[in-house]
């Protein structure tokens, strides 16, 4: 007899789970590959095998089968994503005896389950929810929004919560703890926490109700509170992890390829009723890194909605930071930060463009722009434009205040773009500003010794060369580690001379000793011993450590790079590297005859002048 967990995996297919979460491509029959979620790349290294239904990714290592998964991405224990799957699957699971450790969380959230149910038939039929229910009718919330949303009523009574929850065996010192009750002012008891008020639930990326936010009814004073009113922390409830409406927004962001960030609640509802639903909620709190590693999982377009205003600006700046901020962490997501602006004039939030015209909020979120763009054009016009512009104290502040987003930027040509708008605005010279962002950039290139990935045309290697020769080098080094029969063609395109990097040069003197030389090896490697390993043996005999670190990472990078393809693809990549650096050798070896021809016409040298021109012709015809 099958165990529920075997029937689960049995009924649910590993890219149909891992689908839900991320952008799955073919690579190769039965396998699929995408950017993995659980650490920052740009080629993708997360394999999907569809035979063994079972994912791993080869750049952080980790993998396992749809459980595994589910659980790391969602940060769910195995019960609860047991509990997850089963429902997807259709699997009816038997009765649950959580663990000790598990005990509290466990009944927490099955607390806050039945306080969900409570609310949605209190606002649905109870007499105490007349007033919300017209409430929600006011807000134009149609019902199928009221139950996808499961929305409810807290009843204008003392205890009517504790009652129910009392009834289904929850004590009073988990109610208190689970911050649905409090205890009364004078005697012995608690009382409800939340009474006559719009209840919100607040779920985890699982689904499952872990805290609420309680919305006063119009008509309400100070005397009954603020106008929101939230869940303490508790066991299972952190405010700052907390995202309204991820569980609802993974199709949306699927579809989309992005998420948008909103602060209220209400907007989350409001832009689901306007068909856009790759959207989440701050819940009216400032954005955290905890928040941005979260969004980055699933998207790595985060737009966030901000205000055409002061507050606005002040926002993005707030974002931007944020993301410097984590961006400093060599572990961190990489996404990219956009923003949509809400023009002056079309409503004060989300919810209110929806209520008046459902079409523009459709066409604001369709329209978004990065939000460095934003933020240097909404600042360089407003410094243009003030009476301070002349001052040097301001120009030197402009200088210090955008540099830092420049630093970010990955692209050499967006930064000098960014460089002379600062440039034009504070009359300070490119060069300059380019010195000044060398200081913030150089320390970028590597964590203590160990360069950054950078990108090669389009392949992704684990060293940082310094030129193009040097890039084009890596690779063809690269593909020799995995098709020995390269190694020949590619030595005899590549010299060490061409090479800039100490790094490289040293590679390559050390594949052509374990090429054509086998016999300086320290001992005779064995006919079934590849070029890999003779390579790594005659390194670690030199006791050459950084080199034998960067042939493993360029190995396991290339396995990475070239799993999949033909071998015509192979053959095709392998041809333009080798076209990189048979252009650039000639590039270079015009610019040194160039060099000579000109200190031959100023010596009067006619005779070396003739030779070098017949050089030149030969080489400029040559194809």
């Amino acid at each position: 007899m099958l165990t529920p967990k075997d029937e689960i995996k049995q009924k649910l297919d590993v890219a149909e789970v891992l689908g839900d979460y991320i952008q799955l491509k073919p690579a190769g029959v039965g396998s699929l590959k995408a950017l993995c979620p659980f650490h920052t790349e740009r080629t993708p290294s997360f394999h999907v095998s569809r035979e063994r239904q079972s994912w791993h990714c080869f750049g952080c290592d980790k993998g396992g089968d749809i459980f595994s998964f589910v659980m790391e991405i969602d940060g769910l224990s195995f019960p609860e994503a047991l509990r997850h799957l089963a429902l997807k699957a259709g699997v009816e699971l038997p009765a649950y005896r959580p663990q000790p450790e598990d005990h509290t969380k466990e009944r927490l959230i099955a607390m806050h389950a039945v306080a969900t149910t409570f609310y949605a038939s209190t606002l649905a039929d109870a007499p105490f929810g007349e007033a919300v229910r017209a409430y929600v009718a006011q807000r134009n919330i149609p019902a199928d929004l009221v139950a996808k949303f499961k929305l409810g009523a807290a009843p204008d009574a003392w205890d009517a919560l504790m009652t129910c929850l009392h009834r289904n065996g929850f004590t009073d010192a988990e109610i208190v703890q689970g911050g649905l009750g409090l205890p009364r002012k004078s005697g012995s008891g608690i009382v409800d926490r939340f009474r006559n008020r719009l209840m919100i639930p607040l779920c985890d990326a699982a689904g499952n109700a872990v805290a609420f936010t309680a919305r006063q009814l119009p008509g309400a004073t100070e005397i009954d509170g603020p106008k929101y009113m939230n869940s303490p922390e508790t066991p299972i409830y952190k405010k700052g992890d907390m995202l309204y409406g991820l569980h609802l927004a993974k199709a949306g962001m699927r579809e989309k390829k992005s998420i948008i960030v909103v602060e209220g609640n209400l907007d989350v509802i409001a832009s689901h009723k306007a068909g856009v639903e790759n959207i989440v909620a701050s819940s009216g709190t400032a954005l955290t890194t905890s928040q941005l590693r979260t969004l980055a999982r699933y998207t790595k377009c985060i737009i966030f909605a901000l205000d055409e205003d002061a507050a606005g600006f002040a926002a993005a700046k707030r974002v931007l930071d944020l993301a410097l901020e984590l961006q400093k962490d060599p572990n961190a997501p990489q996404f990219e930060i956009r923003c949509l602006i809400i023009p002056d004039g079309a409503g004060k939030d989300p919810d209110e463009i929806v209520e008046k015209n459902p079409e523009l909020w459709r066409k604001i979120t369709a329209r978004s722009e990065d939000v460095i763009e934003y933020v240097f054009t909404k600042r360089l016009r407003g410094f243009e434009d003030g009476s301070g512009a002349a001052k040097i104290e301001a120009r030197k502040a402009l200088v210090d205040e955008l540099l830092p987003y420049v630093a970010k930027l990955q692209r050499p040509d967006t930064r000098h773009l960014y460089l002379l708008r600062m440039s034009d605005a504070t009359h300070v010279d490119i060069e300059s500003l380019q010195q000044m962002l060398a200081a913030r950039v150089a320390p970028l290139k590597g964590v203590a010794g160990k360069p950054t990935p950078i990108i090669a045309k389009t392949i992704a290697l684990p060293i940082v060369p310094d030129t193009k020769i040097d890039q084009a080098a890596a690779f063809l080094f690269g593909i020799t580690l995995r098709y020995e029969g390269f190694t020949g063609e590619v030595l005899a395109n590549i010299r060490e001379e061409m090479l800039t990097s100490e790094l490289w040069k040293t590679l390559y003197s050390a594949l052509r000793i374990v090429y054509d030389s086998p016999e300086q090896l320290h001992e005779t490697p064995a006919p079934t011993q590849t070029l890999f390993t003779r390579l790594r043996t005659w390194l670690d005999a030199q006791g050459k450590l950084r080199e034998t670190s960067a042939v493993n990472a360029l190995a396991i990078r290339m396995d990475e790079l070239l799993v999949g393809l033909s071998p015509t693809e192979v053959r095709q990549e392998a041809d333009r590297n080798i076209s990189i650096v048979s252009q650039e050798l000639r590039r270079l070896a015009r610019l040194a005859l160039e060099r000579d021809i000109r200190e031959a016409e100023l010596s009067g040298d006619n005779e070396r002048l003739q030779q070098l021109m017949r050089a030149y012709r030969d080489l400029i015809t040559r194809k």
